[in-house]
């Protein structure tokens, strides 16, 4: 038992451990890559979470309302 308990540590501690780094090369982040088709191919999930997350981020991602609607207004008219 007392040769048993370190040798199962040391299996744990060792079965934890990933001797193959991320490689996968994320695409920069434009018009053209920023589509769902091109954020599918990135097999890494966390490579391609990290990804949608800065299309999302980028600038001009969200356009502007060109005709927001008051709920107020359209709120009072139907009661």
């Amino acid at each position: 038992m007392k040769r048993l308990t370190p040798l199962l540590l040391t299996a744990l501690a060792l079965a934890g451990c990933d001797d193959q780094p991320n490689t996968q090369a994320i695409p920069e982040v434009s018009d053209t890559n920023c589509t769902l088709e091109v954020i599918n191919q990135i097999k890494d999930r966390t490579a391609r979470a990290e990804f949608a997350g800065q299309c999302s981020r980028r600038s001009g991602a969200i356009q502007p309302t060109e005709q927001p609607k008051n709920w107020l207004e359209l709120n009072n008219s139907q009661g």
